[in-house]
């Protein structure tokens, strides 16, 4: 990195700004001195806008197919279209505006029509009574309409009534009397307090209080009509939405215009302003910094100054690595950015990702699955952003699946052997785990060291390029002779089975092993001019086998997964082979094979995704890595909804990027 200082004049301020987003290709500097940057009303205005564009935006996607498809990628939109005048703003307000008031009309609408629904539910029970359910009272009687659940609760009160209050009485007014039985109670309004006392100790529910317009079935008509009023308002409402929800790409643009405004607002405030003149600092790529400032004295009144950062000093990391090795930049970026004074991690961990996640899923079934299906995601849908660094990730490892799967023999597991019955095993380029488990775990042991010895080689980069190469050294070299030493001492019986070769094994590993602990205690300590603590330093070094030990058996895991994939899929077989031979039997099959060799692909993949992930966390990187870093985050034009195209001739519109977008 490069540290580049811009000076200009107080008018081109703002067009520099859109320049450098446009090239995006400097981090601007903030300097601490200026304390911390004020946040204005107009930074708040713009963040409550863009939530609610951001709701509305979401909102319709899940409600319009057409709208669906239009977030689902993003637009292509001319470098003139993107920026939005005046009126163009103001037309996207008034849209969203208007999207929030009919929701909200259309949340009341609802409302009212779920009320009118429960009234007409309600009201079905009594539509058959033809009595005008409005008259309620004389001068001297009160009427009290109601239901009796069941006989025996009906009677009883009918014979209270009669004893008690001789002057009420109760009129069933179905012709056929059954229960539920609709009832009207009639007493006088002296005696009214008693009667309601007496029916709510009874089986007895009186007819909710509901808009009456006389009898039942006249109320019912009137529901009937407010319902289909209400109805035929709510789709007016929604076919409203639906035409604000065509016009969805400016409210996408606008949201992305909102949102870079914000970013160039929060890079202004870093700029630095004196009387006539500004300037500012930023990190550029030592590859890029006199393009960028040839382009920026070619356009503007400016002086631009390039000087390298100073020796020690922290920049932020760019990774620069071929298209094979960036894919897995995600892998990196989800643990953390490496210091600028530490060596880039990338040309190991790559490879060794590869190659670990595709043992551990190891299936050629199963990684054909999973190349199908991310080469979708890239190719043919055409995702952005993480998904599809993902998605590049995942097709590698998935291509690497496939290679161990011919290597081990494994196609959904023993599928083709299950299949042909026994007659036909698919074949193998080395062994089966299933039958060599030993076998695995000592390879694993194997890869696992050379994937260690791969870390400690970065160290020795990392202490080269800071200029304490023999630093390096001295912490690792024990290592590459020990470990290899003490793994021919152990393991020489599974090497060869000749006694003589086997002796002359174990000899070369105690004279390896005895000149990595003599390395160890001669320049573990480089640097230490106190013979003592030059020694204690080499003592407490090796005291790490141990830390060794715990690092090489955590690679047992490779075997782990690679049984349990084959185990599973070895089930998913059996399962679906219980159905027998017939058709029924076949079509049974491959039900329970596609079923369960899908489940197990997400589940494997997840697994080989997660402890691959943790052997570079946990056991490579503690070799080597410091962190603490920062990527490089330049001042770019970021967006969510579109893409901004600078080769677009003239202005494309939101509506024809949206066409453009929906063809098939």
């Amino acid at each position: 990195m490069s540290k580049l200082t811009i000076v200009g004049l107080h008018e081109d301020r703002a067009d520099v700004l859109d320049a450098l987003m446009k090239m995006g290709g400097v981090e601007i500097i903030e300097d601490v001195s200026d304390g911390e940057s004020v946040r204005t009303m107009a930074y708040a205005s713009n963040l409550d806008m863009r939530a609610r564009l951001k709701r509305a935006i979401e909102g319709m996607s899940l409600r319009f197919p057409e709208a669906r498809h239009l977030v689902g990628k993003k637009l292509s939109v001319s470098e003139e279209s993107f920026y939005l005048s005046e009126e163009d703003e103001l037309k996207a307000q008034k849209q969203l505006s208007r999207y929030e008031e009919l929701l909200r009309d259309e949340e009341a609408i609802d409302l009212s029509l779920s009320v009118l629904n429960d009234q007409r539910a309600q009201l079905m029970p009594w539509v058959d009574i033809p009595i005008d359910l409005t008259v309620r009272n004389t001068d001297r009687t009160t009427i009290i309409f109601g239901v009796f659940r069941d006989v025996t609760a009906f009677d009883t009160f009918e014979r209270d009534v009669a004893r008690d209050l001789p002057l009420a009485s109760v009129f069933i007014l179905e012709e056929e009397v059954k229960f539920p039985a609709k009832v009207a109670v009639v007493t006088i309004n002296e005696q009214l307090p008693r009667m309601r006392a007496r029916l709510a100790a009874s089986d007895f529910h009186e007819i909710p209080d509901l808009p009456f317009t006389g009898s039942a079935s006249e109320t019912m008509k009137d529901l009937e009509g407010k319902v289909a009023a209400k109805e035929e308002e709510l789709r007016k409402v929604q076919d409203e939405l639906r035409e604000i929800a065509e016009g969805l790409p400016l409210l996408m643009t606008y949201h992305d215009f909102l949102l870079v405004r914000s970013d160039k607002a929060a890079a202004d405030e870093k700029i630095h302003e004196m009387s006539y003149t500004f300037f500012l600092n930023g990190w550029v790529p030592e590859s890029d910094a006199d393009r960028i400032s040839r382009e920026l004295t070619d356009q503007f009144d400016v002086v631009c100054s390039i000087k390298p950062a100073e020796e020690g000093e922290e920049t932020p990391v760019k990774l620069k690595n071929n298209r094979f090795v960036s894919a897995f930049n995600i892998i990196l970026e989800m643990y953390g950015a490496p210091s600028s004074q530490e060596a880039d991690p990338m040309s190991v961990l790559a490879p060794t990702y590869m190659i670990f996640f595709g043992m551990m899923l190891s299936d050629v079934g199963y990684g054909s699955m999973l190349v199908i299906a991310t080469a979708y995601m890239l190719f043919k849908k055409k995702v952005e952003g993480e998904m599809r660094k993902l998605a590049s990730m995942l097709f590698i490892s998935g291509i690497a699946s496939i290679v161990w799967g011919f290597v081990f023999g494994g196609f959904f597991g023993d599928l083709v052997t299950v299949v042909s019955q026994g007659k036909v095993d698919f074949p193998m380029l080395w062994f089966n785990p299933m039958d060599s488990p030993t076998k695995l775990l000592l390879y694993s042991m194997v890869f696992g060291a050379l994937h260690l010895f791969c870390g400690m080689a970065l160290k020795i980069r990392t202490e080269w390029l800071r200029g304490n190469l023999m630093g390096g050294l001295g912490e690792t070299v024990p290592w590459y002779l020990i470990i290899p030493g003490l793994g021919l001492i152990l393991g020489k019986g599974a090497i060869t089975s000749d006694p003589q070769t086997a002796l002359l094994l174990g000899e070369i590993g105690k004279w390896l092993a005895i000149a990595g602990v003599a390395f160890a205690l001669l320049f573990a300590g480089h640097g230490i001019k106190n013979p003592f603590k030059r020694l204690m330093k080499g003592l407490a070094e090796l005291y790490n086998v141990a830390s060794w030990l715990g690092d090489l058996l955590s690679y047992s895991r490779i075997l782990a997964l690679v049984l349990a994939t084959s185990v599973i899929a070895a089930v998913v077989n059996m399962l679906g082979g219980m159905f027998g031979t017939s058709v029924v039997g076949y079509i049974a099959f491959a039900l329970v094979g596609v079923l369960g060799h899908t489940l197990n692909l997400g589940l494997s993949a997840l697994s080989a995704f997660v402890h691959t992930s943790r052997l570079q966390y946990v056991e490579m990187f503690g070799k080597f890595f410091e962190g603490g870093g920062s990527f490089w985050n330049p001042l770019r034009r970021q967006t969510e909804y579109v893409k901004i195209d600078k080769k677009a001739n003239g202005t494309l519109s939101c509506a024809q990027s949206a066409k453009e977008a929906i063809r098939p």
